[in-house]
């Protein structure tokens, strides 16, 4: 074993694959999956794009690694603020640089959160980011102007389009729908000629692609994907908007073959999603909760957001509604579906060290009882407990959720004023994130023809690690599974272990953080896809 290829599908599930390879949309990836190896994969305790990657590329839960969301929450004074996640908050070892200090070589491809670029032997460029900062986010520097040369390569389509993210900020139009889906499929597209092109120039051990292609289709087009909600497809705009979306997944298709065919037979291939998908039908006012019930203040100036279309500096500027001086416990960013605790300092004003732990239970056991009195159902039907912060552990990084709730449509939770209403039916049925996500693997290591138990994201790091021949550090809280691997493989090549990780310096917070027009670019892609609502 010597070579490895990962595809990662963002968002990627079977709920919706596994019908496209039936009935023949993408025939390719059907015959992928019988002649290898599949089952779920399991996602980050919030099943979201930031953690479940970084835990996929480091073999460690968020916890350790220290990303929760796009977003982390900033105290100054009695305020809250929002900055943007970046390599320089990853707090241990990633696979880029594990490979390369032990001279092997890695291509990393629009994997969230590597920019800027951590040291590697062989090709990175990050995922997320602006066109006009990608030079910034690439290594090796010069690997920026040779992509340029590439022929036919549309390099622009690389990186995020800001007109097309701010365009989209007060939500995506009907008029724009077969523009966006087109856009999707292209940016797929290139990313696809890139790794083909650098496969057949300059091979690396170790490498990795991910196409965010899907995830974007489905938070946006989820009714058009899912036979369940048929009905709400009507009139012939619909049918050609559905037709569009399905062309997208036979392009996938096309375009995953292609890779297959560029890595090789000699390759084994990994094809991973970060969490799965499902249908979200309602919006909840999280805030609004803790407002009702005594934790949070709104300020005498706060305005009711609900039904309404969030501005961009609304967006940015959303946590000026809350009375920061008389709040215990807020929510800042609705992605992370998490809720903060107000710590006290030295007999200032928050909940006490020796307080902290019955001042969770009490606030999740008030959320599982709570119940929409529209129908009576329970909203919240999980919350999690941040244990080491509960413990009283200082490993845990200062900006972790005390609390991440799980809702029973599996969306996220809004975190603006709504007036009153804690829970709003939606309009149209749109697409959120499910734990379940995928994992396939094929190629001449692989198992044929078989379906195993879920595993956990942390297992890929070292799947990949003992793909290309290397011991597994430690460390790693995943494992190399068995079931994958023919018996003949085991015995061939045992899993070595090897010295623990190299734990990497996380930024201060008086480092330069990313620029404005970045932030506004992430923050309109996070509106358009349904996390701003």
């Amino acid at each position: 074993m010597k070579k490895v290829l990962m595809i990662g599908l963002d968002g990627a599930t079977f709920a919706l694959l596994k019908r496209f390879t039936e009935d023949g949309t993408m025939p390719f990836l059907g015959k992928f999956i019988r002649e290898g190896v599949h089952g779920d994969l399991m996602s980050t305790q919030n099943p979201l794009t930031p953690p479940a990657w970084i835990s996929m590329v480091t073999g460690r839960s968020p916890d350790v690694h220290g990303i929760y969301d796009f977003l982390r929450p900033h105290p100054e004074g009695d305020k809250v603020f929002l900055k943007v996640n970046d390599s320089r908050y990853i707090r241990c070892e990633t696979i880029w640089s594990l490979v390369s200090r032990q001279n092997r070589r890695i291509t990393s491809m629009n994997f969230f959160g590597m920019a800027p670029p951590p040291e590697c032997n062989g090709y990175l460029i990050s995922g997320f980011v602006p066109w006009k900062y990608l030079r910034s986010a690439t290594s090796p520097a010069s690997f920026f102007d040779e992509l340029k040369a590439i022929p036919g390569l549309e390099h622009k389509l690389l990186g995020m389009a800001i007109s097309e993210e701010k365009k989209c900020i007060q939500g995506l139009d009907d008029s724009e729908f077969m523009d966006w889906i087109r856009l999707q499929g292209d940016r797929d597209g290139a990313w696809v000629d890139l790794v083909c092109h650098l496969m057949e120039k300059d091979r690396t051990e170790l490498t990795a692609v991910v196409l965010d292609g899907p995830d974007k289709m489905q938070h946006l087009f989820w009714r058009y994907l899912d036979p369940e909600y048929a009905h709400q497809v009507n009139g012939d705009f619909d049918e050609k908007i559905r037709e569009l979306c399905l062309g997208f997944y036979r392009d996938l298709d096309q375009r995953i073959e292609r890779l297959v065919a560029a890595a090789g037979p000699e390759t084994n291939i990994l094809m991973t999603s970060d969490h799965g998908f499902g249908a979200t039908t309602e919006v909840v006012y999280i805030n609004e909760w803790l407002a009702q019930n005594g934790y949070l203040r709104w300020t005498d100036q706060a305005e009711s957001d609900a039904g309404t279309k969030l501005t961009l500096d609304k967006i940015k500027d959303h946590t000026t509604n809350i009375d920061w001086a008389n709040t215990m416990a807020y929510a800042v960013t609705p992605s992370s579906n998490a809720i903060y605790i107000r710590r006290s300092s030295g007999g200032g004003k928050g909940v006490s060290d020796a307080d902290y732990p019955a001042y969770c239970r009490e606030l999740r056991d008030k959320l599982l009882a709570w119940e929409n009195p529209a129908d009576g159902g329970k909203v919240f039907t999980d919350v999690f407990f941040n244990e080491p912060k509960l413990a009283g552990s200082d490993s845990v990084a200062e900006y972790a959720p005390d609390l991440t709730l799980r809702l029973r449509d599996g969306g996220f939770v809004s975190i603006v004023r709504s007036g009153g209403e804690i829970v709003r039916p939606r309009l149209k049925v749109d697409g959120t994130h499910r734990p379940n996500g995928i994992f396939v693997a094929n190629g001449p290591n692989i198992r044929v023809g078989e379906q195993i138990q879920p595993l956990d994201i942390v297992d890929i790091a070292p799947m990949l690690l003992y793909g290309i021949g290397l011991p597994v550090p430690e460390d790693l809280e995943g494992r190399v599974p068995e079931e994958v691997f023919t018996p003949e493989t085991f015995k061939q090549f045992p899993v070595q272990r090897g010295k623990a990780t190299i734990s990497g310096d996380v930024a201060s917070e008086n480092e330069p953080e990313v620029s404005d027009e970045e932030k506004e670019a992430l923050m309109a892609q996070m509106k358009v896809l349904g996390y701003m609502d």
